[in-house]
């Protein structure tokens, strides 16, 4: 009976909406919009959340942002943090999961003169804009965690933080959105019909799904649907490793961050996450033993009294790194019921609830209050950005 089920949809049902993939995007997506009463199907072709959305380390840090994208990227950021703590609670009355969502510091160490120049400008600028954030001298900053190296000059300190875990968090998106009559299924992506410039089916090698609108959210593999929009999609993977360590001694209270390098604050399983590399070797997610050093070097720069920590796993992910740094929301050039929610880099999790919010309101509405000028699939259509993408090789 499922099969005949599924070849009924298949054949002559209509979907509101396909979303094409099953991670965190994918399914904060399918949450949103199943709970307005859109009729949603979720294609992945391997399981939910089995790849960057369930290996993540899910350290939420709103403030923190590369420069060149702070002024653009900060609103989005600070109000999907702000819709993560009412999401924490939602999710859990209606799925049961608890996936230990708890508010946290972060600090951001500086071992150099030139670091804590720039950390106290960054400070300095969130805090005309009305955040909490101030700066730490060493002795302060020794003060709060003695564990931290003796070489540290500072600190920047931000009360507005968070960590959850990554995986269980997707599930609970999943299972909310089935709640609601999201159908998952599983499988490969091929193609999609149109007639003129609207959408009409996903093409799967076993058949087709009729659909009204069609949501690519891919990740990394977002890039691949390119041939078939004839629009270049810029988004690339970068490939970031993890590793998870066994501590003794007190639980960390704060995560800290140093460079490229962090460590969370002990989760509930009593592990700390640190972490992480910026690998470009395309879609090889495999863990090594230079990543492995890579981030052990990080973490004893920040706390050298970690030498003995025990590792417990090492993992690696894709991230989807888009050409000019900017998360791709909305709906593609020269198309109808086409959007594109990708490109979120190391912030998938972070955004995903104003991602949702966003991608339901364009469906639903046609429009969103919400500022995307700058994150629009249009913004590469202009010559300056294509020469960005011709960059990315």
């Amino acid at each position: 009976m499922r099969n005949r089920r599924r070849e009924d949809l298949m054949q002559k049902d209509v979907a509101d909406v396909v979303i094409a993939g099953g991670g965190v995007i994918g399914c904060a997506i399918a949450y949103f919009l199943s709970k307005e009463g859109m009729k949603v199907v979720v294609v992945e072709q391997d399981s939910i959340g089995s790849h960057a959305s369930g290996f993540a380390p899910g350290s939420l840090n709103p403030l923190r942002l590369p420069l060149e994208t702070m002024d653009i990227m900060l609103p989005l950021s600070w109000r999907s943090f702000q819709m993560h703590k009412v999401l924490s609670q939602e999710l859990k009355e209606e799925t049961g999961i608890d996936y230990h969502f708890c508010p946290s510091a972060r600090v951001i160490l500086a071992f150099t003169e030139t670091e804590a120049e720039e950390l106290k400008l960054l400070a300095d600028s969130q805090q005309k804009q009305g955040f909490e954030v101030y700066w730490l001298d060493r002795d302060a900053v020794l003060d709060m965690e003695s564990r931290i190296s003796s070489e540290v000059i500072g600190a920047v300190c931000s009360e507005d933080g968070a960590e959850l875990e990554s995986y269980q968090y997707v599930l609970a998106l999943a299972q909310a959105a089935e709640k609601y009559g999201t159908e998952i299924r599983h499988g490969q992506i091929i193609g999609l019909k149109r007639n003129g410039t609207r959408v009409t089916a996903i093409q799967l090698p076993s058949g087709d799904i009729a659909c009204e609108r069609t949501i690519l959210a891919m990740g990394p593999w977002t890039g691949l649907a390119s041939s078939w929009l004839s629009f270049s999609v810029p988004v690339k993977p970068q490939k970031g490793q993890v590793l998870r360590m066994q501590v003794t001694g007190l639980p960390f209270p704060y995560t800290l961050y140093w460079a490229n390098h962090y460590i969370t604050q002990t989760r509930h399983d009593g592990l700390i996450y640190t972490g992480t590399t910026h690998e470009d070797v395309g879609f090889d997610d495999q863990p090594t033993e230079e990543g492995r050093d890579s981030i052990i070097n990080g973490l004893l720069t920040m706390m050298p009294s970690l030498e003995k920590a025990e590792l417990v796993l090492q993992t690696a992910c894709l991230r989807p790194l888009p050409a000019d740094g900017l998360p791709i929301l909305g709906e593609v050039p020269d198309w109808s019921g086409v959007y594109l929610a990708t490109g979120h880099w190391t912030k998938g999790i972070l955004l995903s609830p104003i991602t949702a919010r966003i991608i339901t309101d364009l469906i639903l509405k046609g429009c969103t209050s919400i500022p995307i000028e700058p994150f629009t699939p249009a913004r590469f259509t202009s010559n300056e950005n294509w020469r960005l993408v011709s960059h990315m090789d």
